[in-house]
C-alpha cells in the first residue's frame, strides 16, 4: 500500500519567564508542573520508541526564555523541593483516605507519590538534570527537528522590525547554544505574521519556513508558480483543493521571497485542542479543575461537561488509558481519511502540520502523552501515512505555489486582538517609550564601562522580558491580570532606572540596588551582552 501523503507533528513549547517571581497560583510552579508533567513524560517517551523498533520524527520548538529557565541551577534545586513537596502531599493524602476507609482515593494518592518519586528520579538520576542535553540528545538521533523562537515569546507583528530582529536572532543564537543546532524553521510566537518584515528577518536568520494557522493560508491572495494568478478570498487555491480548509494541507513559498509556509489543519486540530467537542472532553478522563481540598491533587475523571464539580466521579487510569489508545485510532484513521480526500481532489499527496502547544499533553489533558505515544506506534507502523517533519518535507517537496498573506495570529479573531487591545494600549504606548530610550542607551554603549556597563546590560534584559506576550495574553484573557500587571510595571521600572542611571553616569545608591536585585532575579541570556539585546 502506498502513501497518501505525510503527517508533521509540531510541538510547541513555551512558559513565562518566572523565576524567583513567584510561587502559586503564579509564578515558578508554572515550570516545574510542566517538567513534572509534559517534558519528562514525552522526553522518555521519544527515549522509548527506540526499543520498540521504530523512531518517531517530530518538529519540537522551545522558547529561549523557557530553555533559560531550564538550564538554570537555582530552577533545578526549586524543581526537585516541588517533586518532594508533590509526593509528601500524596502521601498525606494516602493516610487520610486510608483512615477514611476510601480505598480508592488512597490508591490513586499512592500513585501520585510514585509518580512524583520517579520524576524526581528520571530528573536527577537518569537525565542529570540536565533535560536541554536530553533533548539536544534526541535532536541529534535525527527524532527531533528544532525549531527557533523568539527570544521571550515576543509578539512580533506589533513590535519594530528593530526589535522584532533582536529577539529572532537572540532566539536562533539561544537555539544554537542550548541544542548545539543552527535552526532551519521558525515557530513565530502566537503564529503572529506581518507582511514584508517577518520574511526579511527570517531571511537575515537564515531561516527556511515558518507555520501560521489555518485562515492564513484559506484565505489568502494566493496565485500559482505555474499558470494563472488566482485571487482567493475565503476559497482555496485554485486547481489544488476543494474547500479552503483543504489549502492548507501543502506548503507554501510566500511571494517576494524564498521562505516557504505551512499551515495548521484545523480538521485534525480540533479533535486535540477542543475539551468541548475533541478528545480532551471525554468523561473517562482526569478532570482538570477538581483538585482535593487539601493537596490540591486530581483524584477525579470529566464524568460530563454538563456536571459541576462536586458531582464528578473517581478517576479509573485503566480505563482513561484504554480510552487515549481508542481516541488515538479514532485519529490515525481521520489523518489518514483526509489525505486520501486531499490525493483524490488534487492529484497530489498532501501534508498534515499538526502544532500543538507542548503543555497541552500532560499538564491540561493528563492522558494527552498516552494518546501521543498510541498515535505516533501506529503511524509508524501505517502504510498510508508517512511520519515527517516541516524541514524535512520541505527538503524533498519544493512547493509550487505562492502565497501573499494578510497580517494574523492564532488569537481570537485571527489577528492581533487578543495582545493589542483597550485594556492593554497602555503597555504597548510604555513599550515604544521603552524601546525608544533603548536605542538612545545602544548609541552610548561604546563609551560605557564597569557599573555603567553592567547597567546597560541589565537594561537590555528588563527590555526582553519587557517584551513578551505573555503580559498582555494574560491581561487580555483574564488569567493572570494583576500578575501580569505586576511584572510589566516592575520590569519596567527597572529598565527605566538602570537605561537612565547608565545614561546619566549617576550611579546612586538607588540604581546600584535595582541592579542587585534585578541581576539577581533575572539572569537570563548572562551569555549575551547589551549588544545583542
Amino acid at each position: 500500500m502506498s502513501s497518501c501523503g505525510s503527517f508533521a507533528l509540531v510541538l510547541h513549547s513555551h512558559i513565562p519567564y518566572c523565576r524567583k517571581s513567584g510561587v502559586w497560583p503564579f509564578g515558578e510552579e508554572w515550570v516545574f508542573e510542566a517538567m513534572a508533567e509534559t517534558y519528562i513524560p514525552i522526553i522518555d517517551m521519544l527515549s522509548a520508541t527506540e526499543d520498540n523498533g521504530f523512531e518517531p520524527r517530530i518538529a519540537v520548538s522551545l522558547s529561549p526564555v523557557l530553555a533559560e529557565q531550564l538550564a538554570d541551577c537555582y530552577m533545578k534545586s526549586r524543581f526537585l523541593e516541588y517533586a518532594e513537596m508533590r509526593k509528601k502531599a500524596a502521601v498525606h493524602d494516602a493516610e487520610r483516605y486510608e483512615s477514611e476507609h476510601d480505598d480508592r482515593l488512597a490508591l490513586l494518592a499512592a500513585e501520585y507519590a510514585e509518580y512524583y518519586e520517579y520524576v524526581a528520579d528520571r530528573f536527577s538520576n537518569h537525565y542529570g538534570g540536565d533535560l536541554l542535553s536530553a533533548i539536544a540528545s534526541l535532536a541529534s538521533r535525527g527524532m527531533i527537528e528544532l525549531l527557533a523562537t523568539a527570544a521571550t515569546h515576543a509578539y512580533l507583528p506589533l513590535l519594530s522590525e528593530e526589535r522584532a530582529r533582536v529577539q529572532m536572532r537572540l532566539g536562533c543564537e539561544a537555539c544554537e547554544r542550548h541544542f548545539g543546532v543552527r535552526p532551519r524553521g521558525a515557530w513565530l510566537p502566537e503564529c503572529g505574521y506581518r507582511p514584508g518584515a517577518i520574511e526579511r528577518l527570517l531571511t537575515e536568520c537564515g531561516i527556511d519556513y515558518f507555520i501560521v494557522d489555518t485562515h492564513a493560508v484559506a484565505a489568502g491572495a494566493v496565485r500559482q508558480v505555474y499558470g494563472a494568478e488566482a485571487k482567493c478570498s475565503g476559497a482555496a487555491p485554485a486547481g489544488y483543493c476543494v474547500s479552503p480548509s483543504m489549502a492548507a494541507l501543502r506548503p507554501y513559498m510566500l511571494a517576494g521571497s524564498q521562505v516557504s509556509v505551512f499551515a495548521r489543519d484545523e480538521v485534525t486540530a480540533a479533535q486535540v485542542w477542543s475539551r468541548e467537542t475533541g478528545y480532551p472532553g471525554d468523561g473517562n478522563y482526569r478532570e482538570f479543575h477538581r483538585r482535593d481540598s487539601v493537596s490540591g491533587l486530581q483524584y477525579w475523571r470529566v464524568t460530563s461537561k454538563l456536571l459541576d464539580l462536586g458531582q464528578k466521579q473517581l478517576y479509573d487510569p485503566v480505563v482513561a488509558n484504554e480510552t487515549a489508545q481508542e481516541h488515538a485510532r479514532h485519529f490515525v484513521e481521520l489523518v489518514a481519511a483526509r489525505l486520501a480526500r486531499y490525493q483524490d481532489a488534487c492529484g497530489e499527496p498532501g501534508l498534515i502540520v499538526a502544532p500543538y502547544d507542548m503543555e497541552l499533553f500532560g499538564h491540561w489533558w493528563h492522558e494527552g502523552t498516552a494518546w501521543l505515544r498510541h498515535v505516533l506506534t501506529m503511524l509508524a507502523r501505517d502504510e498510508r501515512v508517512a511520519l515527517t517533519t516541516p524541514g524535512a518535507y520541505l527538503a524533498s517537496h519544493r512547493p509550487t505555489g505562492k502565497i501573499s498573506m494578510s497580517e494574523c495570529s492564532w488569537g481570537h479573531g485571527g489577528r492581533h486582538g487578543t495582545w493589542a487591545n483597550a485594556d492593554t494600549e497602555w503597555m504597548w504606548e510604555s513599550l515604544a517609550r521603552a524601546e525608544a530610550l533603548h536605542r538612545s542607551l545602544s548609541n552610548k554603549r561604546d563609551t560605557l564601562r564597569g557599573t555603567f556597563l553592567a547597567m546597560a546590560d541589565q537594561a537590555g534584559r528588563e527590555l526582553i522580558l519587557l517584551e513578551a506576550s505573555d503580559w498582555p495574553f494574560l491581561v487580555t484573557t483574564r488569567q493572570a491580570k494583576e500578575y501580569a500587571e505586576e511584572r510589566f510595571l516592575r520590569h519596567l521600572g527597572d529598565f527605566e532606572a538602570l537605561a537612565g542611571a547608565a545614561l546619566s553616569g549617576v550611579d546612586d545608591d538607588a540604581a546600584m540596588a535595582v541592579l542587585t536585585s534585578a541581576a539577581s532575579r533575572d539572569s537570563l541570556f548572562a551569555w549575551a551582552g547589551s549588544e545583542k539585546l
